[in-house]
């Protein structure tokens, strides 16, 4: 299902196929307006999530205000360099709507250490989100997200729950 552009709306961008079943996990929270939020096909890796941002999604910003773009990477224990890399090659005008989150190693370690499936975490990071906690959050793999999970409660959570 594909947003209204028209409208306030968030587009994820996911590296791979575990990063696609935690943003579908996401967006089955029952709070989740389906028409304001988009899950886009997989990039094959972070280096394919940065050029389908730089080729397609920067006009996308450009010309839809209302637009966000969530870029849904592994940061592979790179999380300093490549955090900085995306801020690098996003235009300075639109770095207040557009957010660069994953897990510090991969989503298959995440796994692992939570003991449960992908769709299972996204689904738990979205009440969270709604209901405005960080338990999940503040796991060691993924609590270098937080200066961005912070930013998406401000910015984005009005625009994906029903409220």
């Amino acid at each position: 299902m594909s947003v209204n552009r028209y409208q306030p709306h968030v587009l994820v961008i996911p590296e791979d196929r575990a990063d696609e079943q935690i943003a579908n996990g996401f967006i089955q929270h029952d709070r989740i307006q389906i028409r304001r939020i988009q899950i886009l096909p997989c990039a094959n890796g972070w280096p394919g999530v940065l050029e389908k941002f730089k080729v397609e999604y920067v006009r996308h910003l450009r010309m839809y205000p209302q637009a966000q773009v969530i870029l849904l990477i592994d940061f592979d224990r790179q999380y300093k360099s490549r955090r900085q890399m995306f801020e690098d090659e996003t235009p300075v005008d639109l770095r207040e709507r557009v957010y660069v989150i994953g897990a510090s190693d991969n989503p298959e370690s995440l796994r692992d250490a939570l003991g449960t499936n992908f769709e299972s975490i996204g689904l738990a990071l979205a009440d969270e989100c709604y209901r405005r906690i960080s338990a999940m959050w503040a796991h060691k793999d993924l609590k270098h997200n937080e200066p961005d999970r912070l930013w998406l409660l401000e910015s984005v959570r009005s625009t994906v729950f029903l409220l």
